[in-house]
């Protein structure tokens, strides 16, 4: 159910990037209905990721390369609207459109990287010698770049924790939270990957600092 005007929605909400991502979904065979508590298939994918933790260490494939070329990608994004007039502003508003489930930065739904099978088993990859889940790399890197533009990590924890309820559905697709998204909660695992996010962004300054 719509809670702003369908005019409204349409031109300030539904912008071209989410239409393609919907597009995208759509061609992949995803559900429609996709949100935070969303557990289902997450589109084809370039690697063959196991659903177990058992497998032998070389059966996850490396995604290492490609995390962190999506994270540089990702910071010249943010950085370009940065300084935009209001840039800060826009920088918020992009990431409400980009870090929701299923649009443009949910990694769960990027080709290169683990999400969902079509039974909803979660994927695994190795990631810096570790092997992670899907929902880790996704959370990582919304810490990273929420530390990469200054804002606290408490603030993006518990933006996170809003967004994962349901309450900022209305701005992000103009509908009314479900009673199943509403019951939901953002789990400690994501919370955790979040603030490796941060410490990730804290290295990497500090492994720069002393190169220089």
């Amino acid at each position: 159910m719509n809670i702003l005007p369908k005019k409204f929605v349409n031109k300030f909400i539904i912008n071209e990037q989410k239409q393609k991502s919907a597009r995208w979904l759509e061609l992949n065979g995803c559900s429609k209905n996709i949100d935070a508590s969303y557990d289902g298939y997450t589109g084809i994918k370039l690697h063959r990721f196991p659903t177990s933790e058992d497998s032998f260490y070389a059966c996850y494939p490396d995604i290492t390369k490609d995390y962190e070329k999506l994270k540089f990608d990702m910071i010249c994004e943010t950085s370009a609207v940065m300084k935009k007039t209001f840039g800060k502003i826009r920088v918020l508003k992009l990431f409400l459109d980009n870090f929701a489930t299923g649009a443009k930065w949910d990694t769960k739904f990027m080709v290169e990287f683990p999400g969902r099978d079509r039974q909803g088993k979660v994927q695994f990859a190795r990631y810096n010698g570790k092997i992670v889940t899907g929902n880790y790399i996704s959370n990582n890197v919304y810490g990273y770049l929420c530390a990469a533009i200054g804002i606290p990590e408490r603030m993006s924890k518990f933006i996170a924790r809003v967004y994962s309820k349901g309450f900022l559905e209305p701005i992000i697709s103009g509908k009314i939270p479900d009673k199943k998204l509403l019951k939901f909660s953002d789990p400690i695992s994501d919370q955790e990957a979040v603030s490796s996010g941060y410490r990730d962004f804290r290295n990497q300054k500090l492994h720069q600092i002393n190169n220089n």
